[in-house]
């Protein structure tokens, strides 16, 4: 059985949906800290046995030290995850505003390439490029993917310096190499056509990456590329004083492809 839950975050001017995952008595990533009531009144009602993490990100791992503490659950993440949340997060401002700072934890490393619960069987597939540690969990049997933030939204024109465009690309390829159809997103939640719009993902940055390299091979500045391909700023990357810019998509580009 999978029951997934729609939260909130709200600040003036930006609101953004988490949605967290159960699977069976598997917790799929543990929410912000700024919605840690939601979450502790989710898990007392639905009593987890295992927590399994997407990647180590605040929004996702925000309530794991909490967990470690009163619910003493295993909890399991990529090997290139385990340092990262074993030590309390210094976040930039606008994101410890939103999601707050996260304490530190101890989980396991994934023992192996499958993640079993009473009804699924879940390929753990390594899916970088928005995290290093990134993995989504794929029952291909019953058409299932767990994407954490992999999908997000079809046509993204900012991101954040430690995101590769590239790396996003071949793992939204390593993706679509298996069976399903249905996903359900961190920030989207339950997509029934989720493959066609990890599809869509895809097909939308392979065409920006040949732009981009197109104009850059012709002499074009990243500046120039970004005004001509990439205009608009959205109120995310006033917010977030441009660490999440339209400018890291063009150089991410450039020096990875």
């Amino acid at each position: 059985m999978i029951n997934t839950f729609k939260l909130v975050r709200k600040i003036p001017g930006q609101k953004m949906h988490v949605y967290i995952t159960i699977v069976d008595h598997t917790l799929v990533d543990t929410g912000p800290y700024s919605l840690h009531k939601q979450v502790r009144e989710i898990v007392k009602e639905h009593p987890i046995r295992n927590v399994i993490h997407t990647h180590h990100h605040e929004d996702h791992t925000g309530n794991s030290a909490w967990i470690e503490k009163h619910i003493k659950v295993p909890q399991w993440i990529h090997r290139a995850g385990v340092l990262k949340c074993m030590n309390n997060t210094k976040l930039p401002l606008y994101r410890s505003a939103f999601w707050y700072n996260r304490k530190s934890f101890k989980p396991r490393e994934f023992e192996s390439s499958e993640f079993h619960t009473k009804e699924h069987t879940f390929k753990i597939v390594h899916t970088p490029g928005h995290s290093v540690d990134h993995v989504i969990f794929i029952d291909e049997e019953k058409g299932i993917c767990l994407s954490g933030d992999l999908y997000l939204y079809h046509s993204p024109t900012s991101h954040f310096a430690f995101e590769s465009v590239p790396e996003l690309i071949h793992s939204l390829n390593k993706a679509l190499n298996y069976n399903f159809q249905e996903i359900y997103c961190s920030h989207g939640g339950y997509l029934p056509n989720g493959r066609r719009l990890m599809e869509r993902k895809r097909d939308y940055l392979l065409d920006l990456q040949g732009k981009v390299l197109t104009h850059y091979q012709k002499g074009l500045t990243p500046l120039e590329i970004r005004k001509m391909l990439l205009p608009k700023n959205r109120a995310f990357q006033y917010l977030s004083a441009f660490e999440n810019s339209p400018m890291h998509t063009i150089h991410s580009i450039i020096e990875n492809s």
